[in-house]
């Protein structure tokens, strides 16, 4: 990888990490976005769709709003797909569980400690922004996009360094491979599926859900 290559997917995988409490909440930090771009970033398209869309099955399961906790897939997402890229041999679809899914994870717990640290600076300016001073509530609102910023760097990095470590080891080499293939679509169907019916309820909006379901099978079934 030239360090042009790699400036380039560092400064991608920061900006799809801004993007998903940040700004501009464009839906960059959706897998299939990040993924697809980080892979026409490193020369192979398809590498990178094919990763975002595994990873958008898990991205489904789970609602980003309000305080919840949820995953980071976006550098997650751009070091699985630039691994997959780089790599003809490599399967995108498990570099997408064994880079995508435990990065994501990690990406989450950093979004938990960078709220923790935006909450105690608040706190600390809490008297001059009950005083109505725009200067503080300035502050306060850019270092907390440096400090999203950094982080997205950070976990960028720490993210392509664990999709070069993956490739050391010759996984794809092993016949055996394939199940790792079946089992991260597997996990990635339930979820999305987990997903769909948790927020579909009950009632009209269920039976839709059935409905387009199985149009859906159908279409793809259909010879």
């Amino acid at each position: 990888m030239s360090i042009l290559l790699a400036a380039a997917l560092l400064v991608w995988g920061t900006i799809v990490a801004v993007d998903l409490v940040s700004i501009p909440q464009g839906l960059l930090a959706r897998p299939l976005v990040a993924a697809t771009v980080a892979g026409a970033i490193a020369g192979d398209v398809r590498a990178g769709v094919l990763v975002g869309a595994v990873l958008e099955l898990y991205a489904l399961e789970i609602l980003p709003i309000g305080a919840a906790r949820y995953p980071d897939y976006g550098p997650a997402a751009v070091a699985a797909a630039a691994g997959a890229a780089l790599d003809p041999a490599a399967s995108p679809i498990a570099l997408a569980g064994m880079v995508g899914l435990p990065m994501g994870i990690l990406g989450g717990w950093t979004l938990h400690a960078m709220r923790r640290r935006t909450a105690r600076s608040v706190e600390k300016e809490l008297a001059r922004v009950s005083a109505g001073d725009a200067r503080a509530i300035w502050e306060l609102q850019l270092g907390g996009l440096l400090r999203d910023a950094r982080r997205g760097l950070m976990l960028s990095v720490v993210a392509l360094l664990v999709a070069f470590l993956v490739h050391l080891v010759p996984w794809f080499s092993d016949p055996r491979a394939v199940y790792l293939d079946w089992a991260v679509l597997a996990g990635g169907a339930a979820a999305a599926l987990g997903g769909a019916l948790r927020i579909a309820g009950a009632g009209a909006r269920q039976r839709w859900l059935v409905v387009g379901l199985a149009t859906g099978i159908l279409v793809v079934a259909w010879p």
